[in-house]
Order: structure tokens, then C-alpha cells, then sequence
């Protein structure tokens, strides 16, 4: 159900207008995530059927193990290995969604922006857990925390881009104001009506996971402007701050010279030498600091 557009296409723009069956290569990140998902999935096997051990229970997200950091990463690489589908579907999604946001930030953003929303996603999951009496040790594991963060931010930054919802094509924004419209809907009546099925937890968990993208996009170029703006003033108050110690300096000093030039060296007081003398040290360290450049 994913298009490419013709080669050359501007990142993301291989999602729209074409009709051909070929497919992008995924991103760096992407392929990276994709390849240790793929490869957590079989070891996740092995260990049940080898050692009867289940790793989600010690790396899935838990409010029993809350305080355990590093669950809020691990989570995220693991699937549920009684079905094809969980992780078909978000390496999918993730393939699908990622490679044009990747190629628009850069290898370096979008790992940090993928992994945030979702341990953002498991965090929300542990809060709501612990408020609502979720068991202690019912673990949240996948990748769709993430995936739905991206899904949001495709919509925002990637308009052009669609997709199929059910059997039609449409434009990633309207299916995200679909998707994220039910998931509210759904979780509103299941609150209301006091009944958390496994379909309310994981849901829990996507809105988190796009809650922490919405953070990427409005938030926090907000506060980040707000903090530079800051430095800037901070830096510019600084420079008038020395300026004006400098000019008060210069004084002192013209007074100095002015005393020696009409009633000699001898006539200085230790504090007025002192003065000189650092003012000249000053200077010859500045001097030497322009001949580097």
C-alpha cells in the first residue's frame, strides 16, 4: 500500500503521486531499529522455548518495576511473539513513516525523536497504571509508542504524503486526525465506563508516544528559541557590563598617565602603580591574543 514517486523525488514526496510497486531503501536509523527489532524477536523466542524465560517480563514496561530506567527503552524492541502481526505491523509503520521524516531531520534527530516518544509512551502507560490500579507486572512491550509519534509528525511536517485506510488512499493528515480522533474517543468512553481492556492500555500508550512528538513540534522549538533569546541578552548584557569597566578603567588610567606626564613618576601613590601595572599586562596579553589570530 506504499507508493514511490519517481527517483529524485524531494524526501517524503516518493509517498504521493506515483504508483509504481519499487519501494525507498530505509534510512540509516531506520534500518538500524529495523534490524534490531527484527533481531530481538527471535531471540525473545528462543529464550521462551529454550529456558521458559519471557523477556518482557524483565524489559517491558511495568508499574511493578516502575524505578527500572532502562525498561522505557528496552520496551521498545520487544514484540508479542504470539502473533506475526504486532511486529509486522510496526516495523512497517515504522520503515513507512520513518524514512521521510529521517531524511528530512537527519540521522542524528530522528533516533532521538523515535526513542523519546517512546519511552514517553511506556512512561504514560506506568503513570495511568499506577492511578488507575493497573497489576503491578502486566509489562507494555512494542514499537507503536514511537511508530504513532512519527505518524503525528509526518502529518505535521509531510502533508503530502497518504496512505491507505481500509482500502482507500488518503492524506496522512486527515488518517491522523482519524486515527488520533478514535484513540481519544475510545479511551474518553472506556474511563467513563470504569472498563480497561488491553486495547485501553495500549491505546494509553500510542497517545503518549504522540504526545511527545506534539512536544518535538510545538514545545520545544518554543523553549529552545526562549532560551537562546536568552544566552543572547545574557551575552549582550555581559559585553555592556565590561564595557563600561573598561571605560572607568581607561579613566583612571588617563588620570595616571596625565599626574606622571606633570609631576613625574615618583610622585605615584603604590595603588596608582599597581593600577599601571595591571593595565599594561592587560594589554600585552590582549596584544598577544590578536597576533594568534
Amino acid at each position: 500500500p506504499y507508493w514511490k514517486d519517481d527517483a529524485g523525488a524531494e524526501p517524503g514526496g516518493g509517498f504521493m503521486r506515483g504508483m509504481s510497486v519499487g519501494l525507498p531503501k530505509p534510512s540509516k536509523a531506520v534500518k538500524w531499529l529495523l534490524i534490531i527489532n527484527l533481531a530481538a524477536f527471535p531471540l525473545q523466542l528462543a529464550f521462551e522455548l529454550g529456558f521458559s524465560i519471557n523477556l518482557s517480563d524483565w524489559f517491558g514496561a511495568t508499574t511493578g518495576g516502575f524505578w527500572q530506567v532502562w525498561r522505557y527503552l528496552t520496551f521498545q524492541f520487544l514484540h508479542d511473539t504470539s502473533s506475526l502481526w504486532h511486529i509486522a505491523l510496526n516495523m512497517l509503520g515504522l520503515y513507512m513513516f520513518g524514512t521521510p521524516l529521517e531524511q528530512l531531520w537527519g540521522s542524528r534527530r530522528f533516533p532521538r525523536f523515535y526513542l523519546s516518544c517512546g519511552a514517553v509512551a511506556g512512561l504514560l502507560y506506568v503513570i495511568v497504571g499506577l492511578l488507575l490500579g493497573n497489576p503491578g507486572w502486566v509489562p507494555l512491550i512494542g514499537a507503536s509508542g514511537g511508530v504513532y509519534g512519527i505518524l503525528l509528525a509526518c502529518a505535521v511536517l509531510l502533508p503530502h504524503m497518504k496512505l491507505i485506510l481500509v482500502v482507500f488512499p488518503v492524506p496522512v493528515r486527515l488518517a491522523a486526525v482519524i486515527i488520533f480522533g478514535g484513540m481519544i474517543l475510545f479511551l474518553l468512553s472506556s474511563l467513563r465506563a470504569g472498563a480497561y481492556s488491553g486495547n485501553f492500555w495500549s491505546q494509553v500508550a500510542h497517545l503518549g508516544g504522540a504526545g511527545m512528538a506534539a512536544m518535538w513540534l510545538w514545545v520545544i522549538p518554543r523553549f529552545g528559541g526562549m532560551a537562546q533569546g536568552a544566552i543572547r541578552r545574557a551575552s549582550r548584557g555581559s559585553w555592556q557590563s565590561k564595557m563600561q569597566r573598561r571605560q572607568v578603567e581607561q579613566a583612571d588610567i588617563d588620570r595616571i598617565l596625565d599626574k606622571i606626564r606633570i609631576e613625574g613618576l615618583a610622585s605615584l601613590t603604590r595603588k596608582e602603580k599597581h593600577t599601571l601595572k595591571e593595565a599594561t599586562l592587560r594589554q600585552q596579553r590582549e596584544d598577544r591574543d590578536i597576533s594568534r589570530l
